[in-house]
């Protein structure tokens, strides 16, 4: 299509590379005998670790400051991050803290302890995730601090989050039983409701003892033991089907609790749920003056460190040196407070009173600042706010909570810039405007006049006229966080921080506050990198005007709806590039459906929709779909059920609110009856139809009229469930949006007859896609596809388009298709998150993939470096008697025989990819030898780190 393919012919040479005869069941018994990559990683890591805290143990730490991670913005996590020279501390953990940490570079493998202050979500929704990916880095030990029952959350999540190489431990929290190590000392304040009166919201939630009424029906799926993480590559659609748990009715009245002991049993859960934390560091002892200690004749030896210990020491000549007289004063330990009130009802000032600045506590026992996760309501409550003036001016407060609005990513919008480069509508700029944007008034220009470049130069003149005024939007959005907190006389002279993500505050040695490492855009830098790539600006020209003359040819109205969002489109745990899955899917302007719900969709849904937008869409959000119980998939559900409750509470707080239709597996009912009865209230919130009743081949009637009554209510004329092959109960979907337009959707799966069958004719497939061809046999064991196996589908299918998702982080740009794929493509596209497309935009898609190559000519450029490593690897490894099928020819060997345009609007892209070549040959001929062993090792990693996760079962 792309007449010839030259991107990579003259950059690396695989000529040589041979694929073998495919013997699955050698290349089995070869894997299997291998040790498992992660136990001595994994050991050594834990020993490495032990030693480290030893040799700490003798000391006070000297450099200490709290940084924030999630400000706790709608969409955002509230984390907060205790950074010491010897250990670390992590404070609540919202879902989304891993991929911020990630980006940030916030390395928290020497993460001991995490402390929550009540259980809900918004507190430890990342905690899932956040435990997987500290199993993989060899931490051996977490202690959770918080309220009784906590670690309720492992056994609720034990089929989706496995610890096998990580020990989770709940602390004890009593007020007579202080938590100390060679760091700090932490006092437990439990809080409750003052006058046993529980909130409104509380009461009322524990007088609805319907939870178990409501799941009942499901019991069968909720006793299923089913190992939805068993390395059995053997799962077949038809081995599946062997199992069709049918729904039955339960009236055993001793199967519920009674009313009396839910509501009392509800009480007794809120009563202490609270825990807030008073924290003093460890006295650090001041510096030993040397040259004062020649001046009083000590000599060296245990003297020196009997002075640096505090002691006064005796000199043989009988005079006494005093400690004081020859080191610095004793760093007595600042003392921060972490708390949290969930309601007035729950404030006790007497737990605090000997932090107060009343003129009696020592100076010492002020605190240097607060950290309140405190509700924007309660925090701007005349009582709160004098509870917060008692601790005097020279205490600092820091607000972690809803008023706050920093989301706290740059590396999302870095990337929808470039991409809003080639279409403005698939690739709208993010309504997340919480990050400012820098303005520099003097941009560093290319060094041409070329009329190509010029014009490329005038484009990045408009877009940063577009950044001067999203720069504006930005930093009246930046200053709104504590309008309404102090505008009183008892909060005049308190310091009141609003938190935004990389906000520090230093404890040792400095008491500051550093603003310095927050987020920032740089608008302009994001284009003009990309402008500057050899050969983008003319691939863009040419690329956009083949678009402007397909859209002007069509002739018809184009329709805005059905139209497709992706929010996620990576696998296996979130990046900072690609989340993981979710996908909406807008049947109209009334109605839409949420295909799988990965940890931070919700956060995704605030950056595209926009803070103030986003509550309109939940409120048209009908149903979620979970197509399989992996946590990518649907460790994101709590989250936007609870946000879009708030939603509608937003418009009546009165009016009932009809629950979503939740469409997935039966056995979720296991997570979600165990979180609703342990943590908070969401079972009215959703109405459960299992997957199982909405199989293609259900033909029993009362299944057919439960069809009936979802499909009136989502708008659509037709949906159906098939089981594929990836674990036990995955399923994919079909969705006849109307008389025109069907949609089907893969979930996780290798190639699945069932999905063709149930997906004949779709407008538009969206298939996972893990892997590219080269790994086919791990895509295998692992039970993925390949990107030409999902286009395979879609052929056999006859979809008309094809949209590959679910990529491999390893792929985090751009995945890597075959050049024979390339050449004869006029229906695959390539999903990113925040693409939004219409049914009228799927043509254009096959066409983007060119330029995208430019755009991302680097990244494109270590992929083959890689693919060269393994080639080689595996022919060093590969016993040379093995019997051969043929050889990969270079690249420019088979655009020879694709050479044939299909149509006139691919010639105009005939081109397009040579422009690379020159770019990449520079590339890779300046970065060659660095980067190939580079590549040899983070590849190697690439799959150590796949390996791992699999064996933690996080791989989906």
């Amino acid at each position: 299509m792309y007449g010839k393919l030259t991107l990579f012919s003259k950059v690396v040479r695989i000529s040589s590379v041979r694929y073998y005869k495919k013997d699955t069941k050698k290349l089995l018994e070869f894997l299997a005998g291998m040790p498992k990559p992660n136990s001595s990683r994994i050991a050594e890591a834990q020993r490495q670790r032990q030693n480290i805290s030893k040799k700490s143990e003798k000391y006070g730490p000297s450099t200490v400051y709290l940084q924030v991670l999630g400000s706790g913005a709608r969409g955002a996590p509230n984390t907060l991050y205790l950074f010491t020279d010897q250990k670390r501390y992590l404070f609540n953990c919202g879902e989304g803290t891993q991929r911020l940490a990630h980006e940030h570079k916030v390395k928290l493998s020497r993460l001991d302890h995490i402390f929550i202050t009540n259980k809900t979500w918004r507190n430890i929704g990342g905690l899932p995730g956040l435990s997987l990916t500290l199993q993989d880095v060899g931490v051996p030990n977490i202690t959770l601090h918080g309220p009784e029952g906590l670690d309720e959350l492992y056994n609720a999540t034990r089929r989706f989050v496995i610890m096998k190489d990580m020990n989770v431990v709940m602390a004890k929290c009593s007020k007579s039983e202080d938590f100390e190590d060679n760091v700090m000392t932490v006092k437990y304040v439990l809080i409750g409701p003052q006058d046993n009166i529980l909130p409104t919201e509380v009461k009322s939630a524990a007088k609805k003892p319907k939870l178990d009424n409501n799941l009942v029906e499901f019991e069968e799926f909720i006793h299923d033991d089913t190992d939805y993480y068993k390395s059995d590559a053997a799962h077949t659609p038809e081995k599946h089907r062997n199992v069709k748990p049918k729904v039955k009715l339960h009236t055993d009245k001793d199967y519920l609790k009674k009313k009396t002991e839910r509501v009392l049993e509800e009480l007794h859960k809120q009563s202490y749920s609270t825990v807030a934390y008073i924290c003093i560091l460890k006295k650090r002892l001041g510096t030993l003056d040397l040259e004062k200690c020649v001046e009083f004749g000590v000599k060296p030896g245990p003297l020196l460190g009997q002075l640096k210990s505090g002691h006064d020491v005796l000199l043989p000549d009988g005079r006494i040196v005093l400690s004081k007289d020859v080191k610095t004063p004793d760093d007595p330990g600042p003392v921060f407070i972490v708390l949290e009130v969930p309601e007035l009802a729950y404030l006790n000032e007497a737990e605090f009173s000997a932090h107060f600045d009343n003129g009696s506590n020592p100076p010492e026992n002020i605190p240097t600042i607060i950290v309140h996760y405190t509700p924007p309501h309660i925090l701007k409550h005349p009582t709160y706010r004098a509870f917060m003036a008692k601790f005097g001016t020279t205490t600092r407060h820091l607000i972690l909570n809803s008023q706050n609005s920093c989301l706290g990513s740059e590396a999302v919008h870095r990337t929808q810039h470039k991409l809003h480069l080639l279409d403005a509508d698939m690739f709208p700029l993010l309504r997340d405007v919480s990050v400012p944007a820098l303005w520099n008034p003097s941009p560093t220009l290319p060094h041409t006049d070329s009329p190509v470049r010029l014009k490329g130069l005038e484009e990045l003149k408009n877009k940063i006229a577009v950044a001067q005024f999203q720069n504006l939007i930005s930093m009246e959005g930046s200053c709104g966080g504590d309008a309404g907190i102090g505008d009183t006389d008892s909060l005049a002279k308190i310091e009141l921080i609003s938190a935004r993500t990389l906000t520090m505050f230093h404890l040792r040695p400095k008491k500051e506050i550093d603003r310095s490492m927050e987020p920032k855009l740089h608008i302009q830098d994001y284009i003009q990198e990309t402008m500057d790539a050899d050969g983008f600006v003319p691939s863009l020209d040419q690329f956009r005007h083949l678009v402007d003359r397909m859209r002007y040819a069509k002739t018809e109205l184009q329709k805005e709806y059905p139209k497709v969002v992706f929010l996620g489109t990576g696998s296996c745990i979130p990046s900072k590039t690609r989340n993981t899955s979710a996908i909406v899917l807008h049947i109209d302007e009334q109605r839409s459906i949420l295909l799988d719900c990965g940890e931070g969709t919700f956060g995704q849904l605030v950056r595209f929709y926009g803070p103030k937008r986003v509550n309109s869409f939940l409120r048209t959000l009908k149903a979620i779909y979970i197509s399989h119980l992996h946590a990518d998939h649907h460790i994101g559900l709590i989250g936007v059920l609870q946000a879009r409750r708030q939603a509608f509470e937003e418009i009546d707080f009165k009016r009932p609110i009809k629950p979503l239709y939740l469409l997935a597996p039966g056995q979720i009912v296991t997570w979600l009856s165990i979180y609703d009865h342990q943590f908070e209230p969401i079972r009215d919130d959703f109405s459960l139809i299992p997957n199982q009743n909405l199989l293609a081949s259900n033909s029993e009637t009362t299944n057919m009229e439960l069809t009936s009554a979802v499909l009136a209510s989502l708008g659509v004329q037709g949906l159906r469930t098939c089981l594929v092959a990836h674990c036990p109960n995955a399923f994919g979907v079909s969705i006849d949006v109307d008389q025109y337009y069907k949609v089907t959707y893969s979930g996780d799966t290798i190639p699945c007859e069932e999905l063709v069958k149930i997906g004949k004719n779709s407008t538009l497939l969206i298939h996972e896609a893990t892997m590219e061809d080269e790994l086919a046999d791990e895509a295998r064991i692992k039970m993925h596809s390949t990107t030409s196996q999902a286009i395979e589908i879609g052929r056999q299918m006859e979809a008309r388009y094809t949209v590959l998702t679910h990529f491999s982080q390893r792929y985090a740009r751009l995945p890597r298709l075959n050049s024979h794929i390339l050449n004869d493509n006029t229906s695959v596209g390539i999903a990113f998150d925040n693409m939004q497309i219409t049914m009228g935009d799927l043509d254009l898609l096959p066409h983007m993939y060119a330029p995208l190559q430019l755009m991302f000519a680097e990244h494109c450029v270590e992929l083959e470096l890689k693919a060269q490593n393994r080639a080689r690897q595996k022919k060093l490894t590969t016993s040379p008697s093995m019997p051969t099928s043929g050889s990969i020819r270079n690249f420019s060997t088979l655009t020879a025989d694709n050479n044939v345009t299909t149509d006139n609007e691919s010639t105009d892209l005939n081109n397009i990819t040579d422009c690379a070549t020159d770019k990449t040959n520079n590339v890779a001929k300046k970065n060659d030898r660095t980067l190939t062993d580079k590549i040899i090792e983070t590849d190697s990693n690439e799959n150590h780190r796949e390996n791992i996760l699999t064996d933690n079962n996080c791989v989906s």
